[in-house]
């Protein structure tokens, strides 16, 4: 029996990659996960928004 092991790379995308909304923008899968909103869609990078604006949701789409 054969296993073979799988990394885990967080900081590599998928072949596809994951863009900001608002500038297109590449950013991994894991900053999307951590600064993207509920479905991991980024609506703001360091590219174009600030930190700060990001740690208080800031960047996001109000509802």
């Amino acid at each position: 029996m054969t296993s073979q092991k799988h990394t885990w790379t967080p900081t590599e995308s998928k072949t596809t990659g994951t863009r900001c909304r608002n500038c297109g923008t590449h950013v991994t899968q894991q900053f999307a996960r951590v600064f993207g909103d509920n479905g991991d869609v980024v609506h703001g990078c360091p590219s174009c928004t600030t930190y700060r604006e990001m740690q208080s949701g800031g960047h996001l789409p109000t509802q």
